[in-house]
């Protein structure tokens, strides 16, 4: 058996990059395909170059930046392919950037948002409102990916009552799309309260799955309400113009319906306090005026039995004046009577010399009552007389 040659890995990969640096071919070739990551820093720029079938990494050196591609941008770039022995990579050293109108993938997903448009997929009425205190989430994301864990991590930041269930699923590659679909239809009939469609920042191409027709129309078949949160806050996926609520960030859903019991109970208790504070005060205020009022009670009815004790007075002295006159009034009177009847006493009478004279014990009240010849008898003050009528004279009266 021939011994075989060995090298090291430094020698084999010095030699790959000595092959793409001596083949003039391959030397300030022009390359058309869509800018796909693009980012700069500093002077340097790295993205991708692709099409339908393939991908190439690039990175552009100290370039003039005349021009400055953008996401899914179709262009032509100049340059020739290296190898960074040190770190085992291929890239297309880019010298030059030239544009070539709108990309392939963004001009099919602009002729696909117009048609679901059309359709009324983006429609606001459709929107259902997204639950404010939910007891339950389920999450359509990748439970390996850390997305999953800033949404767990946030909900039970500010509230740990919610109960989030996972449903796990690919969120980028050939097979990604079919998947999340199944998975959104799958948990439409499980009743959850509220679902999050999650995924984390990326290319165009990785997000490609949330472009995808039959994904977008899932999400605006839901009947659970959804969120999307798909990529970093510049991203804008279809499903975003479909779900009942788009968040910037996967941690901004989680935000969104994680309502932060800390702050209620800050509020309730903020609440009863102003409540308690209000009812001490009204309370002292309305012991303040009852005291108040109590006093004015209190002056008010000494100053009334005051006035009624001195009206009594004034009138019991009145009755008794008044008693004392007519005591003496009827005293008077009962005197003056008293004095009539005594003139008027027949007793009286006869004691000034005066006689009542009877006939058959009958008073004589007129000569016209005896005549001659009768006994009579005379009543005094102290006696009778008896007498026989000698004669009778009538006087002219």
């Amino acid at each position: 058996m021939n011994e075989r040659q060995l090298v090291t890995v430094t020698e084999f990969c010095t030699v790959i990059k000595r092959i793409f640096q001596a083949e003039e071919m391959l030397k300030n070739i022009a390359i058309v395909g869509e800018i796909s990551g693009f980012r700069a820093s500093g002077a340097h720029s790295y993205f991708s170059l692709k099409d339908s079938g393939a991908i190439l990494p690039c990175s552009c050196f100290n370039y003039k930046k005349t021009y400055v591609p953008k996401e899914g941008e179709k262009v032509i770039v100049v340059g020739s392919p290296d190898y960074y022995v040190q770190g085992g990579r291929f890239s297309f050293i880019v010298s030059q950037i030239e544009p070539q109108g709108i990309g392939l993938l963004y001009q099919k997903i602009e002729e696909l948002k117009k048609k679901l448009a059309d359709e009324g997929i983006f429609d606001a009425a459709h929107k259902k409102p997204i639950p404010k205190f939910p007891k339950n989430v389920i999450v359509v994301t990748s439970k390996s990916g850390a997305v999953i864990r800033d949404i767990c991590r946030t909900i039970r930041k500010y509230n740990d009552n919610i109960d989030i269930v996972v449903k796990d699923v690919k969120v980028q590659g050939e097979f990604a799309a079919r998947e999340i679909t199944s998975a959104l239809y799958a948990v439409d009939k499980l009743g959850y309260d509220c679902c999050i469609l999650a995924r984390g920042g990326g290319s165009l191409e990785d997000l490609m799955p949330f472009y995808d027709e039959k994904v977008v129309r899932a999400v605006y078949d839901m009947k659970t309400p959804i969120i999307s949160a798909i990529g970093h806050e510049t991203d804008f996926s279809l499903c975003d113009f479909a779900a009942d609520a788009r968040s910037a960030t996967p941690t901004a859903a989680a935000e969104l319906i994680a309502y932060d019991v800390r702050e209620y109970k800050k509020n309730v208790f903020d609440f009863l306090s102003r409540g308690k504070f209000a009812t001490v005060k009204h309370l002292g205020n309305a012991e303040n005026r009852t005291k108040l009022l109590a006093q004015k009670v209190g002056s008010g009815m000494e100053k009334l039995y005051r006035d009624d004790f001195a009206r009594l007075k004034l009138l019991l002295n009145r009755m008794k004046n008044a008693e004392n006159t007519i005591i003496k009034t009827k005293e008077y009177q009962i005197n003056k009577s008293i004095n009539s009847l005594d003139n008027l006493n027949p007793t009286r009478i006869l004691k000034s010399g005066y006689f009542r004279v009877y006939s058959d014990n009958l008073p004589v009240l007129s000569v016209e009552n005896v005549k001659t010849g009768d006994d009579i008898s005379l009543k005094g003050a102290d006696g009778r007389i008896f007498a026989t009528v000698t004669g009778v004279e009538k006087e002219n009266v």
